[in-house]
């Protein structure tokens, strides 16, 4: 597919998807939902890439939902419900991702911009960043999983603040919260986020992948399932060749050189 509001690099062993509307900016029109998508399952396929960076144009992370095709309005309740499950593949093909995601969050990230900086497993913020579940301020509730991720993230009740009011709060707040893991000067965000992006792309990328697997699974358990779970995730990393690199490493108090295999 080529690419209008987006931009996909790759940089060693590392993605970079940059949306790329910054005169909208970067809300979720259908073109940029559908190169979301499509660059998603280009990067997750490709197994020279360990890490994945989603970030944004000039001010804007993601400012939200197309408001403009919101306020044409839907012929019906059908057409509204199936214009919102047409995001379901894009949401879960991010989140289930086979390696670790990182959303550099560059400035406003609200609405739909802030669940979907939520569905990476790390977020890093420009001191610049702002958050806000703004679905309330146009009568609507949260989606793209925001109300999965966020109480998650900050706990019920905070979510129900955040999403109840609608306010926008800073990348300090947010790291307050628990919903940021790190807070950047806003000209260092991108190459922050590269060298975490390439730390993680170096490291075992099995025992990533499983770890991952396991702690988005284990939401859903109980610790019985969990442990029944445990076994067979581990039962693959022993036989990982970065397991055998690892062991050996440590023998000759050595530091791991991983393979990814």
């Amino acid at each position: 597919m080529e690419y209008n509001s987006i931009v996909l690099t790759k940089e060693e062993n590392i993605a970079i998807i940059r949306m790329n509307n910054p005169k909208a900016m970067n809300a979720l029109e259908d073109e940029l939902s559908a190169e979301l998508l499509d660059a998603y399952k280009t990067v997750a396929a490709d197994e020279e890439i360990g890490a994945v960076i989603l970030t944004g144009a000039e001010k804007a992370f993601c400012a939200g939902g197309d408001l403009k095709k919101l306020s044409k309005g839907f012929e019906s309740a059908e057409a509204g419900y199936n214009y919102m499950k047409s995001f379901r593949e894009m949401v879960m093909t991010f989140m289930n991702m086979p390696k670790p995601t990182i959303a550099a969050v560059n400035g406003f990230a609200v609405g739909a911009g802030f669940c979907i900086a939520m569905q990476a497993d790390l977020i890093l913020a420009s001191d610049k960043a702002k958050f806000g579940m703004a679905f309330a301020n146009v009568g609507l509730i949260p989606d793209l999983a925001g109300m999965y991720t966020l109480p998650r993230l900050v706990g019920l009740q905070r979510a129900k603040e955040l999403i109840f009011t609608g306010r926008t709060i800073g990348a300090e707040e947010a790291k307050e919260m628990g919903i940021v893991n790190r807070i950047v000067p806003h000209d260092e965000l991108l190459d922050e986020a590269k060298k975490l992006a390439k730390k993680l792309a170096n490291g075992p990328r099995v025992a990533l992948r499983m770890a991952k697997n396991v702690m988005n699974d284990s939401i859903n358990m109980t610790l019985e399932q969990l442990l029944d779970l445990e076994p067979h995730a581990q039962a693959i990393c022993f036989q990982s060749e970065d397991h055998k690199v690892g062991v050996q490493a440590f023998f000759n108090k050595e530091k791991p050189v991983f393979i990814g295999k």
